[in-house]
C-alpha cells in the first residue's frame, strides 16, 4: 500500500495520498460520533493531526486502515467524554431564539441517504469513487482532482459519468432514497 518508511519519517506526499484514500472511511466512523458535518469536519482533521503525531508507533504489522481507524474512534471518544462535561445554559435564557435545527426524522433521513451512498460508492472502482469524492462531495474543480488522481481532465469528467451511471442503475440506492422520501 505505502513504504512505511516514509510514513514513519512524515512525507508529505504519503500523507496527501493518505488522506484522500482513508478519510472517506474514517468519516464513516466519525459520523457517528459528530454532532453535525462542522464537527465531523474538525474530529477528522483531529484525527488525523494524531495519526501523523503516532506515526513512530504504527508496527506495520496490521493494516494501515485497521491502525488509522483506531485512531480516529480513540480521538471521537475522548471528543465525546470532553464534551460530556461542559457546562449547559438553560433553555429559558435562549427561548427567543427560534429552533431551526432538523428534527429526529429528518436526520434519520439524511443518515439513511448518507448510509445508502456510503454503501453504492464502495461498489464503484477505487477510481471512480476518488474522482467523485474529490469533485462532487469534496466540490474541488475538476483541474484539481485531474492534478490529485494524477490523471487529465477528461479522464476525470468520464470517470464520473461513468460512476454516476452506475448509480442510477443501483437499485438498493434508489430504494433508499425512495423510504426517506416517504418518511417524510
Amino acid at each position: 500500500m505505502f513504504d512505511r518508511e516514509l510514513f514513519r519519517k512524515g512525507d508529505p506526499a504519503v500523507f496527501r495520498r493518505l488522506v484522500r484514500e482513508v478519510s472517506p472511511r474514517m468519516l464513516g466512523v466519525i459520523r457517528s460520533y459528530a454532532s453535525d458535518d462542522d464537527h465531523a469536519d474538525e474530529l477528522l482533521q483531529e484525527s488525523w493531526v494524531q495519526i501523523y503525531r503516532k506515526r513512530s508507533r504504527f508496527s506495520g504489522k496490521g493494516s494501515f486502515v485497521g491502525w488509522a481507524m483506531a485512531v480516529t474512534r480513540n480521538v471521537c471518544r475522548m471528543s465525546s467524554r470532553s464534551t460530556s462535561g461542559m457546562l449547559r445554559a438553560g433553555l429559558g435564557d435562549y427561548a427567543h431564539i427560534p429552533d431551526v435545527a432538523p428534527g429526529p426524522a429528518a436526520r434519520l433521513r439524511e443518515r439513511r441517504r448518507a448510509n445508502a451512498l456510503h454503501a453504492a460508492l464502495e461498489r464503484l472502482t477505487k477510481r471512480e469513487q476518488q474522482a467523485v469524492v474529490l469533485r462532487l462531495l469534496e466540490g474541488r474543480r475538476t483541474s484539481e482532482v485531474a492534478t490529485l488522481m494524477g490523471i487529465r481532465e477528461v479522464s476525470v469528467r468520464s470517470l464520473i459519468h461513468r460512476a454516476i451511471r452506475k448509480l442510477r442503475r443501483m437499485q438498493s440506492l434508489k430504494r433508499a432514497i425512495t423510504d426517506a422520501e416517504r418518511l417524510r
